[in-house]
């Protein structure tokens, strides 16, 4: 009976590599330069980050988006039991990982909530809106991978802060084809072009200016803690190289599909580790 167990173990893990590596490359390789203990675990938090986020990039019916982030907010919060398998891979070794380092369900609670919302075509308010969203949707699984590769960090708040609005606008930045593809607003209507589907590169470099500021902060709070931090935060070196592809002369940021190769994306975040600067 051993043998047929651990080719199902082998195989699950296989389809949650291949899950993050797709849907959440650069926490993936992130993951990589982990210490052994943790890199699976990481692993499986950057396959249901990935998961969670493909589901906003692949629906264009905000009510189906629901449906499907709903399914794991009650796979995983629903009973309060996370021992019992699903048979999804991700959803079973995600709930493992919760479980063991004891993440905070109130945390997912509110950055399952958060994806549900964004969902729906309406703008968010206002700036103080839209950062409100970063702190979940994208500072969630950053405190998450700190959590895991440090314990809990009581002094962590200001870095998360940073962290998150820097990736957050990044991510708004990348993934605005999707979200116009939609019918979706990711920015303040005091931010949105008029008509919106004018010129977009103006709000681009905005974004560009903004998530560089984040960052800078990021760099000085790392100053002076340990390597575990830097860790956590190394998806962060790629959003360097994603506002030069997204600025490049003759590119259109409301419709082209930006991407950066496999290889350049391990490199920058290979760098990142030895160096330790994001």
């Amino acid at each position: 009976m051993r043998e047929p167990q651990e080719a199902t173990a082998n195989a699950n893990a296989d389809a949650v590599r291949a899950s993050a590596r797709l849907n959440a490359p650069d926490r993936y390789y992130a993951a990589l330069f982990a210490p052994v203990s943790v890199r699976d675990d990481l692993i499986a938090l950057a396959a249901f980050d990935g998961e969670i986020a493909r589901i906003g990039q692949i629906v264009s019916d905000a009510a189906l988006g629901e449906i499907r982030v709903a399914w794991w907010r009650d796979a995983l919060l629903g009973s309060g039991d996370t021992s019992n398998l699903s048979g999804n891979p991700i959803l079973d070794q995600f709930a493992d990982v919760m479980r063991r380092r004891e993440l905070s369900r109130p945390a997912l609670d509110a950055y399952l909530e958060a994806h549900m919302a964004a969902l729906f075509a309406d703008p968010p308010a206002d700036d103080a809106a839209l950062e409100k969203s970063f702190r979940v949707i994208d500072g969630t699984p950053l405190a998450f991978a700190l959590q895991i590769l440090h314990g809990p960090a009581d002094d962590a708040g200001p870095l998360i802060n940073a962290a998150s609005r820097a990736s957050g606008l990044t991510r708004v930045a990348r993934t605005l084809p999707n979200a116009l593809a939609a019918g979706r607003t990711p920015l303040p209507e005091a931010r949105i072009p008029v008509p919106p589907d004018t010129d977009w590169r103006p709000q681009i470099a905005w974004l560009a200016r903004e998530a560089r500021s984040s960052l800078a902060l990021v760099q000085s709070d790392l100053k002076g803690k340990t390597r575990a931090f830097t860790t956590a935060l190394l998806p962060l070196a790629l959003i360097e190289p994603y506002f030069r592809a997204l600025q490049k002369p003759g590119y259109d940021p409301s419709r082209d599909i930006m991407d950066i190769a496999p290889l350049a994306r391990l490199w920058r975040i290979a760098r990142a580790h030895w160096t330790g600067t994001l």
